[in-house]
């Protein structure tokens, strides 16, 4: 508490020097132990298993316009407490689903008192008290804006402080009075003043902040300082315990991933039949705007490059008779999505000589 207390007064301090929507989003993860569980890829097999397929039940709000901010299943491990998105601890936990944990019935988790289960005696633990977002497990990966708009930060959420609240954060603002948040990240690929569309990668997932474990704070906030919305709304058989709510604001009602064609880097290479010291080597990739590097791998196994900044097509490579090669084609497209891949070996025709 004593920690909190000066994270507070810290925040207060240096308000003026940062956007007030970033103190709406007081300490995400401020009870550090609760992140050291997660520090694992986003393979960890704990928590509800977001994977773009899943249904809310409830039909989207009007205004609805979020797609995930990742691509590929990813476990959530901490949830929009509809019973107190203050991080203040109220000893219950509300899931926007109706779902109660409380520290009277199921009791704490032993390894973070702010999160608990749901029956007595089980595992079955929510987490946690008074979180205003959802934690995704992002293990250092891509993550992307969960719709079109305006950067308003791109930074440090305290700028004097590295360690304090959500470290290198994004802001974006979707002109529609609320803003999506991005906090622990570990790199940030736009800056404050961009436009950026849906679907574009934006920075990567860390541990930067209060977090001890690499893993995505995503929150969506009214840009006035009103408070933060949890997107899933809420589907609970009984009223609402948090009145600001919007409803879900999931493009068609269920959270599903941008719809943008994402990068599968393909890479041939075959003998030339007009040359016997040259191969063909083509490649190609779904995606918009696509940028390719092509290597050539010869005998030294050393990867050099042979074309750069180059679109999908076609060319030949010249090498030595009675030597093998492959090639290695990495892309990025115009949304920044990245992915590579390697050609099978072709080894050039020995040169014959004819005896006398």
């Amino acid at each position: 508490m004593r920690k909190f207390a000066y994270l507070l007064t810290l925040l207060s301090l240096l308000l003026p020097a940062v956007p007030v929507q970033a103190a709406d989003a007081r300490p995400p993860g401020h009870k550090a132990g609760h992140y050291v569980r997660w520090a694992y890829p986003s393979q960890m097999t704990y928590g509800p298993l977001e994977n773009g397929r899943g249904s809310t039940g409830t039909a989207p709000a009007g205004g609805a316009f979020l797609t995930l901010p990742f691509m590929g299943p990813h476990y959530i491990t901490s949830i929009f407490d509809h019973c107190s998105p203050d991080y203040s601890t109220n000893g219950k936990t509300c899931r926007y689903d109706g779902s109660i944990a409380s520290a009277s019935v199921g009791g704490p988790d032993p390894g973070f008192d702010a999160g608990y289960a749901q029956t007595p005696g089980r595992q079955d633990y929510l987490y946690y008290d008074g979180h205003d977002g959802y934690d995704y497990s992002l293990y250092y990966e891509p993550v992307a804006a969960a719709a079109g708009g305006l950067v308003i930060l791109s930074g440090w959420a305290v700028p004097s402080c590295h360690s304090c609240l959500s470290g290198l954060t994004i802001e974006i603002s979707h002109g529609n009075g609320l803003l999506s948040y991005y906090g622990h990240l570990s790199h940030l690929y736009v800056a404050a003043g961009q436009q950026v569309r849906r679907g574009q990668v934006i920075g990567m997932s860390g541990s930067t902040g209060t977090a001890t474990g690499p893993h995505l704070h995503f929150g969506l906030y009214r840009t006035n300082g009103g408070g933060p919305v949890d997107p899933y709304g809420w589907s609970g058989s009984y009223a609402d315990p948090y009145p600001k709510d919007l409803g879900d604001m999931w493009l068609g009602g269920s959270p599903r991933y941008a719809d943008i064609p994402m990068p599968n880097v393909t890479v041939n290479a075959a003998p030339s039949r007009r040359d016997p010291a040259a191969i063909d080597v083509w490649w190609s990739s779904p995606g918009g705007g696509n940028v390719f590097t092509v290597y050539a791998v010869g005998p030294d196994g050393r990867f050099k490059t042979w074309l750069g900044r180059t679109p999908a097509g076609s060319a030949v490579f010249h090498g030595i008779r009675g030597k093998s090669y492959w090639f290695w084609a990495s892309v990025t497209t115009d949304l920044g999505w990245k992915d590579a891949n390697g050609s099978q070996v072709v080894r050039l025709e020995s040169v014959h000589r004819v005896e006398q």
